[in-house]
């Protein structure tokens, strides 16, 4: 398999960013671009790679398979030295005869940073800190910032449903992204003192929480029985190709099938990941209206002195989605423990 590689014949499914011409790798334009949008994201906009997923989910490009970009794809195309022109199978790396799309510094300093990354907490430094969380209410759009009109882009700036600008489907209007932020840290100001309110919510979501544990137990174990299975099943087509003399078809179509396998546990772990994450979250301590109350209140009171980034990451800590509705209407949901929502009065006329 390593000849293989090393003579720029390629086996399986080319990679994003690659397609395949008589076997070997050809860069396919349009898809190395968004591969190296992706580390320029990563390494001089500080994104991690959540906010890449969200902010392209947020743009509408889709990926090669699926309808989403998640976050496990985005870390293992950084971690993928493939795109530096480099090949590895079996613990051997070489240097492979295909054309890098970055350069093996940018790789090497994209692993570091990664690895730097699992250390420490990121620092997320959109200047947009509700990107990837605007959603419009009237067609379900995603919502992203967009500077309109002739006036330069340091003065103002403004959300906008997808469906509208992309197609002029939609019918909701631009929103001041500065309006729109204020008004959802107003908001959770407000409910910061609504202490009553509050305590029925959390004593609501400790309910949940006890009826949500067993079943999401089950799923969790339903999914590493299936992911054993999976390994098992590369493991044998792996053996395979490595004790016999296959011929080029079938190589190819072996790999097909071992890629095809891997697929299937990536979208199984993520699944599993996703499940474990709500069953830590709701085996947390018991919140009660004060703490929380608290919280909220200092969210309030120390996001003025706080930088973008830092700004980014407490909001997205906390809020889970803002929806736009009709006549601007704002309504943010909260994540967990701060599980519950609120609905903000209509956006002052300026907003528009």
């Amino acid at each position: 398999m390593m000849k293989r590689l090393k003579l720029g014949l390629w086996n399986g499914i080319p990679p994003y960013g690659y397609r395949l011409v008589d076997k070997k790798l050809v860069i396919e334009p349009t898809e190395a671009e968004l591969v190296r949008r992706i580390f320029d994201w990563f390494m001089k906009r500080n994104m991690g790679v959540v906010a890449i997923s969200r902010e392209l989910n947020g743009r509408e490009i889709k990926p090669r398979k699926g309808a989403r970009w998640k976050g496990t794809r985005i870390h293992k195309m950084i971690g993928n030295s493939l795109y530096a022109g480099m090949i590895r199978w079996g613990g051997e790396t070489a240097m492979g005869t295909h054309e890098p799309i970055i350069s093996k510094e940018l790789f090497e300093a994209a692993q570091d940073t990664m690895h730097g990354r699992n250390h420490k907490t990121r620092q997320l430094r959109s200047p947009n800190y509700l990107s990837g969380l605007v959603k419009c209410g009237l067609c379900g759009a995603p919502m992203h910032v967009t500077y309109p009109g002739v006036e330069p882009k340091s003065r103002f700036k403004y959300y906008v449903c997808n469906n509208r600008y992309n197609h002029r489907s939609c019918k909701q209007d631009y929103i001041r992204a500065d309006i729109l932020e204020e008004s959802v840290i107003r908001e959770i100001g407000k409910l910061a003192d609504r202490k009553d309110v509050i305590s029925v919510l959390v004593n609501e979501y400790a309910a949940n929480n006890r009826e949500a544990l067993p079943k999401l137990e089950e799923k969790r174990k339903a999914i590493l029985h299936d992911l054993a299975a999976l390994g098992a099943e590369r493991q044998k087509l792996s053996r395979w190709l490595l004790r016999t003399q296959p011929t080029d078809q079938a190589v190819n179509f072996v790999n097909t099938q071992i890629e095809g396998v891997s697929e299937k546990e990536t979208r199984l772990q993520e699944k599993q990941w996703a499940i474990e994450d709500q069953i830590n979250d709701l085996q947390k301590q018991t919140y009660d209206a004060e703490t929380i109350s608290g919280q909220l209140k200092g969210f309030v009171a120390n996001f003025p002195g706080l930088d973008q980034g830092e700004r980014k990451l407490l909001v997205e800590s906390l809020v889970e989605q803002v929806e736009i509705g009709k006549n601007k209407r704002v309504a943010a949901s909260l994540r967990p423990p701060f599980a519950f929502g609120f609905m903000s009065p209509e956006l002052a006329p300026r907003a528009r």
